[in-house]
């Protein structure tokens, strides 16, 4: 008897479906909810790591910073050891200290080799100092009679040409660019914008970090009244300009000075305090500048230039001596950049960090707050027992 055999049931996919040619594939994807859900985990993993990642990011760019403020620090003491221990020639100021290619702390260290413009604070915003705007947009015609090689000539006793002509073996000469523009270019010009890119700005002579006043300045001139002396007629008479006060600082004048080395500030982190005015090279209208260096002795809050009243005596308790121990410097033009904390370049080589405690973008060294001087609060975030910030070296 044949048995019976029950009809084969071919079970089909769930998911599948007949069309003319056959069962489809089974499908796969992803919902919509799933896809946000994914996007959502993945925003929120993004939000818990980025804050340390820009941290990780802040860290690094300060420690570079501080690494070039020591490789700048070297080369000062290398350049004070070879010039009867003046830690520099001046500031990099071109009205006030004479041509940037020559004179100032910046000229020192690129002729010695060290390509100060490469040396920046990565931190900074401003990538350009603010002589810059006198290389573009001074007119200079004034300075034309001047001779470098007779200081009698020099405006305000400054000398703003630089090193005189070299005559090279083949015939040519090699001058000195600040000297050149004063001779070819002294107006405004888009051949001045190519002569200061390429003689000076892609030679390095520049920087982000400004200078303290204590290393292109030192201390004040004071006349038998008290007031500062000045260079001559027409000349400024300020702690700013060179011919009222003892000009860069020396070893010798630190070490009588009595004070610790570690508490006098040379550079630091520069807050960005003007603009450019002429566009020039990579660089447009309105980029950021750093001071060429701090104020110096201000008085409190005021942050004014001391002016003793005629007929001040010297001696007593509204005497101008004490008038003007009670100034203080002006160290806003350093700049708090590393999350708070500004690197400062200080005179025994090290690098201290000072910390802006309450968030007001400055550093303050013991000014009672005001809003002259644009300070939060009275808090003290430059010790005084740790910064120096008197009118001179001298202890009172």
């Amino acid at each position: 008897m044949q048995s019976l055999r029950m009809p084969r049931v071919v079970e089909r996919d769930r998911l599948s479906s007949p069309t003319a040619d056959g069962p489809t594939q089974p499908r796969s994807g992803v919902t919509l909810v799933e896809m946000l859900t994914v996007i959502v985990i993945i925003s929120l993993l993004v939000a818990m790591l980025l804050p340390a990642l820009n941290a990780a990011r802040e860290s690094s760019r300060q420690s570079a910073c501080g690494s070039n403020l020591r490789q700048i620090g070297m080369a000062i003491q290398v350049h004070a050891q070879a010039n009867r221990g003046d830690l520099c020639s001046g500031a990099m100021d071109w009205q006030r200290d004479g041509s940037v290619t020559s004179l100032g702390w910046v000229a020192d260290l690129v002729a010695s080799g060290t390509p100060t413009g490469k040396l920046l604070c990565p931190s900074n915003p401003a990538t350009l100092t603010q002589a810059y705007n006198d290389l573009l947009n001074l007119d200079v015609t004034s300075w034309q009679p001047e001779d470098p090689a007779v200081p009698t000539t020099w405006t305000c006793g400054v000398n703003h040409k630089g090193k005189a002509a070299e005559n090279l073996p083949d015939g040519t000469q090699k001058r000195d660019p600040c000297e050149e523009i004063i001779a070819t270019e002294p107006t405004p010009s888009t051949n001045r914008d190519t002569l200061v890119a390429e003689r000076i700005y892609q030679e390095h002579y520049n920087t982000n970090y400004t200078a303290s006043w204590f290393l292109v300045r030192t201390g004040v001139k004071l006349d038998a009244t008290g007031n500062l002396v000045a260079s001559g007629g027409g000349c400024e008479a300020s702690p700013l300009a060179r011919g009222s006060t003892y000009g860069p600082l020396n070893v010798n004048m630190l070490a009588a000075g009595e004070v610790a080395s570690s508490f006098v500030p040379l550079l630091g982190d520069g807050r960005n305090a003007d603009q450019l005015e002429r566009p020039f090279g990579k660089f447009s209208t309105g980029a950021p500048l750093v001071p060429a260096f701090t104020r110096g002795p201000v008085t409190n809050p005021a942050m004014a230039f001391l002016t003793v009243p005629s007929g001040t005596a010297r001696e007593g308790a509204a005497g101008w001596w004490a008038m003007w121990n009670a100034t203080r410097q002006d160290y806003r033009g350093f700049a708090p950049l590393h999350r708070g904390v500004a690197n400062i370049l200080m005179a025994d080589g090290s690098v201290q960090s000072f910390k802006d405690g309450n968030g007001d973008q400055q550093l303050n060294n013991g000014f009672t707050a005001d809003t002259a001087n644009g300070y939060s609060d009275s808090s003290e975030e430059l010790p005084r027992t740790e910064f120096w910030s008197r009118h001179e070296l001298r202890q009172p």
